[in-house]
This record gives C-alpha cells, structure tokens and sequence, in this order.
C-alpha cells in the first residue's frame, strides 16, 4: 500500500512537473511568434528602396508607337507605383505585376518584333515570376522582396532603352547624313567663291 501511494505521489509529481514546463514552453513559443510577426510587420511596412534609381524616357517615335500598345501603357504604371509602395503592397500586387509584364510579353506589336526587346521582356517576366513566387511563400522575407523589386524596376527601363533603340538611327544612316551635309557645305563653299571671283 506504501508502494503504491509513492507511485501515485511521485507520478502526480511528474505530471505536474510536465505540465508546467509544457505551459512554459508554449508560452515562449507565442511570445517568439509574435516578435516574429511584430519584426515582420515593421519590416514589411518599409518604402521599396530603389538606389540609384534611373529614368529612361522614351523617344518620340518610341512613344508613338508605344502610345497604342495598352499592356505597356499597364506594365509602365504597376512598375511606376513601386516608386511609391510599401514592401507589404508589392507583396499584395506581385500577381497584379506578373499579369501585366505576361500580358505585355503576349502582345508584342509589329514594330518592336526585335529580339532584343524579347530578351528584355523575358528578362523582366523572369523577375516579375520571382517576385511573386516570393511574395507567395508562407514567410516571404523582406530584403529578397525589396531587392527583387529594385531589379523588376530597373529591367523595365532597360526594356525602355531597347525600345528606343529601334527608333535609333544606324550607322550606316549617320554616315549618309553626314556625307550629304559634307557635299552641301563643298557645294555652298564652291557657290561662294565662284560668285567673289565674277
């Protein structure tokens, strides 16, 4: 009967020893999450850091003839607003981004049928792919999202250089050009000094 009071004592003794330190632990586990969630929230509530931020404007011709392309026309201004958004909205609008490159990488017009230009839109849907991939995952981590965001904007206004790019005249054109200014100028020297001669 002794025997059996001391098990019961000490099994009462360890169960209640267990108890507590699994109360404990429970308690530093919450505490541990909520300062995880307290570090994320302040984190994510940061401005897009874009360093060394470039603008890219586009040509005339380059503009007119973007003018009717609506999903660059989209693209442009989702890419603009990261100027101005916390790291939580790129987060709530990386699908919104990734639609809008894809859409602007199905609808090439004519004119800008270049293979550079496609290497750029593969590029920027390649960035705008990882973006969202990272602003999916259970715990996306705020400096790969900031710095994802930086390279999305920078490589649309690479996009904008090829852009202009094709409106660009070659060299060939140059030399033309300025041959032809070469023999205006002869010709205009030669006039000049027939007409002081007579």
């Amino acid at each position: 009967m002794k025997r059996n009071k001391f098990y019961i004592l000490s099994l009462s003794a360890l169960l209640t020893i267990g108890l507590i330190a699994c109360e404990e632990k429970k308690q530093q586990t919450d505490n541990e999450a909520d300062t995880f969630q307290e570090k994320n929230a302040k984190n994510f509530s940061k401005q897009v850091s874009l360093p060394n931020k470039r603008e890219v404007k586009l040509v005339g011709d380059a503009t007119n003839a973007s003018a009717n392309w609506m999903a660059f026309t989209t693209a442009k201004n989702e890419i603009e607003r990261i100027n101005n958004f916390t790291l939580q909205e790129v987060v709530n609008n990386s699908n919104n981004l990734f639609r809008s490159i894809q859409e602007l990488q199905d609808s090439i017009p004519k004119q800008f049928q270049e293979i550079p230009i496609k290497a750029r839109l593969n590029v920027l849907l390649t960035k705008a792919h990882l973006l969202e991939a990272e602003a999916n995952k259970q715990r996306p981590t705020a400096g790969k999202i900031d710095t994802l965001s930086f390279e999305l904007y920078n490589e649309f206004e690479n996009l904008k250089i090829q852009l202009n790019e094709v409106f660009l005249k070659s060299v060939d054109d140059l030399d033309f050009e300025l041959d032809e200014r070469i023999r205006k100028q002869d010709s205009l020297a030669q006039l000049q000094k027939e007409s002081t001669t007579n």
